[in-house]
């Protein structure tokens, strides 16, 4: 096999595209005004054809935030289980799936682009709203094949009690992620510990 047609060299350069589109896109947007990163503007700066930007990025949205769409592993969904702590699962899980779509983007840097551009804080959030979709997907599925769950509650299906458990869930990762004291550039939580066992921890102070 030739060094030009190895998967490991073509993951590279594609790594390498993307992040100089990327870049060059969050540039521009950071330097003025975010119209003036047109698409033809960011193509020209990473020394690509529009074209080959739109074989990267959806929208130039997309090449200014850093962000794919995000994706839930097979693998991961089947480790789900209603055996123990459901819901620091779906919030572990929520954050996985979230990271999928953000990847190694500058956490900092995409904080001050959302803060700058309302339009872009809105597309960061058709991304996160996506994310939350997959794993209440996933969720319902899980609690529609196991019989204690199955049956619904409250007057309440198996995918609308996902939706409510979804929704639970989200909250000990953005109480982490909103934490004064944590480093503005770590981004979304890595240990979720803390914040799950302030949530058990009300859960039972409430009920």
């Amino acid at each position: 096999m030739s060094e030009t047609s190895s998967p490991g060299l073509r993951e590279r350069r594609k790594v390498e595209t993307w992040t100089a589109i990327h870049e060059v896109a969050a540039s521009l947007a950071l330097q003025g005004d975010a119209g003036q990163a047109t698409v033809e503007a960011i193509a020209d700066g990473a020394g690509v054809s529009p074209r080959t930007f739109f074989n990267y990025f959806r929208t130039k949205e997309d090449a200014v935030l850093g962000i794919r769409e995000p994706f839930l592993d097979t693998e991961l969904s089947g480790r789900l289980s209603t055996d123990d702590d459901l819901l620091g699962q779906v919030s572990r899980l929520l954050v996985t799936v979230a990271r999928t779509a953000i990847g190694d983007t500058d956490s900092a840097r995409l904080r001050e682009l959302t803060a700058r551009y309302p339009n872009l804080h809105k597309r960061m959030m058709e991304y996160m709203t996506q994310a939350e979709a997959l794993v209440r997907e996933s969720v319902a599925g899980l609690l529609a094949n196991d019989p204690s769950w199955s049956a619904g509650a409250e007057g309440f299906g198996p995918e609308e009690t996902a939706r409510m458990l979804v929704m639970l869930a989200g909250v000990p990762a953005r109480f982490s992620a909103t934490n004064p004291d944590a480093d503005v550039a770590q981004g979304l939580p890595e240990d979720l510990g803390p914040a799950l066992a302030l949530f058990h921890h009300l859960q039972r102070k409430l009920s």
